[in-house]
Order: C-alpha cells, then sequence, then structure tokens
C-alpha cells in the first residue's frame, strides 16, 4: 500500500541580481530570502538560473567586464556560498536548489550547475544538460547525466531552462 500524496509548499524566487560590494553581503541577501520563504511555510526554495552570477559583483568592476574573469570569480566564491546554503537548509529545515551558475570541473571546463542542499546536510548537484548559443559562445560545456535526488519529500529532478524544453 502506497503513502496518500504529500503537497509540498514551493517558493520560486524572482531574484533580481544586485551588484553587492561583497560577499558578505551576498550571504546576507540570501539569508533574508530563505528565511523569508520558510517564514512563510514552503519546503522547498527554487533560485533561479544563473542567480549565481551576481558573486561576480564583489570581485570589483574590472572583473565583471571580463567573461572569463567573471566566470572564474563565480566558480572561486561557489564553496563558501555552498557552505551557506547548506547551514540555511539545516537551520531553517527547507530544501534549497541554489541559483546555478558556471562552475569549474576537474576538467578545466565551465559547466552551469545547480546545487541542491537539503535540511539533512545532504547536497547534490546537476550540471545544464543542453546549452543555449550563449552558454556555447562563453566555452560552457554541457553536463552527461540527469540526476535524481531522493528527499524525505520525495524524488526532487532538475531541469534547467533547455534542459525542460529539449527532453532527451
Amino acid at each position: 500500500m502506497s503513502a496518500a500524496p504529500r503537497t509540498v509548499c514551493v517558493a520560486a524566487a524572482a531574484y533580481p541580481l544586485d551588484g553587492l560590494a561583497t560577499l558578505g553581503a551576498v550571504e546576507d541577501k540570501i539569508a533574508r530570502w530563505v528565511a523569508e520563504a520558510a517564514g512563510a511555510g514552503a519546503e522547498v526554495l527554487a533560485f533561479p538560473e544563473y542567480g549565481a552570477m551576481e558573486l561576480a559583483a564583489p570581485a570589483g568592476e574590472a572583473v565583471c567586464a571580463d567573461l572569463q574573469a567573471s566566470l572564474a570569480a563565480v566558480s572561486d566564491a561557489l564553496p563558501r556560498i555552498d557552505a551557506l546554503h547548506a547551514d540555511l537548509a539545516r537551520r531553517h529545515g527547507v530544501h534549497i536548489l541554489a541559483g546555478s551558475g558556471p562552475r569549474r570541473a576537474a576538467d578545466g571546463h565551465y559547466r552551469n550547475t545547480a546545487r541542491l542542499f537539503a535540511p539533512s546536510g545532504k547536497s547534490g548537484r546537476q550540471d545544464k544538460l543542453i546549452r543555449t548559443p550563449f552558454e556555447h559562445d562563453w566555452g560552457l560545456v554541457g553536463g552527461d547525466q540527469l540526476n535524481v535526488f531522493n528527499t524525505a519529500i520525495g524524488r526532487i529532478g532538475v531541469a534547467i531552462c533547455y534542459d525542460s524544453e529539449f527532453p532527451l
């Protein structure tokens, strides 16, 4: 006998990218957004594709004016921001789909990667599979597998942009 379906409240952030001066200011902004959504009863918080791009701003105007430097700055900041998301997920008892952004993989290529954080401390990531023309121009590469995350609220899959429009 299977369990009855359960309703899950999802908060989808219409998240503006701000030119904040420090990573601390970005962390404060994310913490406010998470607290507000969790306080309203959301169990899954979804930040937008390329929401992580605001992580380039604290590196300065010269970095923001250079595409490759921006990609590197965002990728370099992800471990710190991911630690924040993990803490916020645990503290608020929510699942957080962090804003995707360029992540430099072990092979040196950048991939547009979304990261999922559970209140249990588990986390996972999903690379975007199908690139847009601008991602091709940026030199990003696509991922090669679709992941399914088993969570306390059910199985979660992440489809980023074109991945939902052109299912393989």
